[in-house]
């Protein structure tokens, strides 16, 4: 079976709620594998759920201060939609975060990934049919968690493959 299909079949396990329980969140895992399955399976969920084209969206090593570790890998999740005029309420009181997701015009998922005192920031932009970034190929620049800033460096080429590398200690 091909990486893309596993991964696909593992989206298909669960429901939407499974790998998004809000639009802010944090998970925790045993293992840097553990955390490489569930970004991969939430990607394809996240694309399949918005149902719009994929428009940008890199892998980042960030810097900053390593925040305490209480468990081997910390995986932080950043889910944001707009309409075209401005922000999509996603916290699901008026209807589920699906359905917002996928009648918002653009939708951006985050996950920042801590292991090991290294961290990275994996984004995926989606765009509805007919609509640009005016924006450019801005990438997020800057994260801030728990009040720790991490500045995002975005090496040519990096994807979550390698993004888990680096986490991995197998790329620099």
């Amino acid at each position: 079976m091909s990486r893309n299909a596993h991964y696909s079949k593992m989206a298909g396990e669960h429901d939407f709620d499974y790998f998004f329980p809000s639009s802010d969140f944090t998970r925790a895992f045993s293992t840097i594998d553990e955390a490489y399955d569930y970004v991969n399976a939430a990607s394809i969920k996240f694309g399949r759920a918005s149902s719009k084209s994929s428009a940008k969206g890199l892998a980042a090593k960030l810097t900053g201060s390593a925040p305490e570790a209480d468990t081997p890998v910390s995986l932080v999740c950043y889910l944001r939609a707009s309409d075209g005029s401005g922000a999509v309420d996603l916290s699901g009181r008026d209807n589920p975060m699906e359905n917002a997701l996928r009648r918002a015009v653009s939708a951006t998922l985050v996950f920042l990934v801590f292991h090991n005192g290294k961290a990275v920031s994996i984004s995926d932009f989606r765009l509805a049919q007919g609509w640009v970034y005016s924006s450019g190929n801005a990438q997020i620049e800057q994260f801030t968690v728990n009040e720790t800033t991490y500045t995002a460096e975005y090496p040519v080429g990096w994807g979550i493959e390698k993004a888990f590398g680096y986490l991995k200690d197998g790329i620099n």
